[in-house]
């Protein structure tokens, strides 16, 4: 039998009872409704859609790494949302295309000479990563509308998943701003911008995610009872790690962006020294260095121990709290990919930054941060429902 104790909302005055039987439901398992994680996100379609969300945002980061490493960035001048879906059509719109192109500086100091064809492949790769950031928005936006027509969703819940769709659209004009800052005096986006739009997107990821764990964790009590048995401090050290991953993100960001990774190709020495001569007094004053490129290079190539450190005691600290199954599995995998991540980062050094292996390594980053999201969520205790306000008189 439920158990029911009646108070009194102090706000209006009015009773409610609070149902014990339900609140312990959000809580537990319940014998009648076995539900894993995977069983949870493949029942709700909601949950379903912001996975694809969270998913079709990892491919479009590394699809601009792409873009990126093939010098694409900056081959479309011009920003136009919806004339720009299609490509230039004919021989005179792809000559009238290169012509504004032959005007940039990327063309005048590094590509001159370049040809059509030339100029049409890395068009059609720049155009590939708008047109995939388009369908990603359509596909924000519809299963969004059609969610509120079924009534899946009241015009306040879907509130946050707007939220959502909104984010898509600043990150669109973001990466528009970060391109317009290498078509005017140098052939080179400025790398402060490339690391916000970098950022932009795995806050985009980290939301859309997260909102998927709530989802999940709603309808896997059980699971989520146990995740939630962590120490405090599994719990600090959950949040230090991702905090210390998303500095070593935005540093990854400000190397690509300088081009850094080129500046030396060998490990662990840089320049022959361990400390580099110039790494706190190239620039003036001094903490300029920090974000130039030998003091980008070097802080990203050794705070990935930092990251490493932290990510083993959090695995130590949250098995010795007896975390449970999801949250284990997403420790081990943890711990997989901060030793890829590391052996990778090492070879795109010795390798001189081979386009692969840094798309490789720019993927993996953004894989771990979505796995260690899962062990953050898992941190964070499940709010209790709202007592259910009925009738006194009842």
């Amino acid at each position: 039998m439920a158990l029911r104790s009646r108070a009194r909302c102090p706000a209006t005055g009015q009773g409610f009872r609070l149902n014990q039987a339900s609140y312990t439901s959000n809580l537990m398992l319940t014998s009648d409704r076995p539900q894993t994680y995977r069983a949870a996100a493949a029942s709700d379609p909601i949950t379903r859609w912001l996975l694809m969300v969270a998913a079709l945002v990892v491919v479009i980061v590394v699809v601009g790494g792409f873009v990126r490493l093939s010098r694409a960035g900056l081959s479309i001048v011009e920003w136009d949302v919806v004339g720009g879906v299609i490509p230039p059509i004919g021989q005179a719109a792809w000559e009238e295309s290169f012509a504004e192109y032959q005007q940039t500086p990327e063309y005048l100091l590094i590509n001159e000479g370049m040809s059509l064809g030339e100029y049409q492949r890395i068009f059609y790769y720049e155009w590939a990563h708008r047109l995939i950031a388009r369908i990603a928005g359509l596909l924000v936006v519809l299963p969004l509308l059609w969610f509120m027509w079924k009534g899946r969703l009241t015009a306040r819940e879907s509130l946050p998943f707007w939220g959502v769709a909104a984010l898509f659209g600043v990150q669109g004009a973001i990466g528009w701003i970060m391109v317009a800052s290498g078509l005017r005096d140098r052939p080179v986006v400025s790398h402060f911008r490339l690391t916000i739009h970098l950022l932009a997107a795995v806050l985009l990821l980290g939301i859309a995610l997260w909102m998927a764990l709530d989802r999940i964790r709603n309808a896997t009590p059980a699971d989520s009872r146990a995740a939630n048995n962590l120490s405090t401090t599994s719990r600090v050290l959950s949040w230090a790690l991702m905090a210390a991953l998303l500095v070593q993100l935005a540093y990854g960001g400000l190397v690509a962006g300088l081009k850094a990774g080129y500046i030396s190709n060998t490990w662990p020495l840089m320049f022959g020294r361990f400390i580099p001569s110039g790494l706190l007094t190239a620039y003036e004053p001094w903490w300029e260095n920090l974000y130039q490129s030998i003091g980008s290079h070097w802080i990203h190539r050794w705070f990935a121990f930092v990251v490493a450190l932290l990510a083993i005691a959090v695995i130590v600290s949250t098995r010795r709290d007896g975390a449970g199954a999801p949250v284990s599995t997403a420790l081990n995998w943890l711990l997989g990919t901060v030793i890829t991540q590391i052996t990778l980062g090492v070879f795109v050094v010795l390798l001189g930054v081979p386009k692969w292996f840094a798309l490789a390594h720019q993927a993996l980053g953004v894989v771990m941060f979505c796995i260690l999201l899962v062990v953050v969520h898992a941190a964070v205790p499940p709010r209790a429902p709202s007592p259910q306000v009925v009738d006194p008189r009842s």
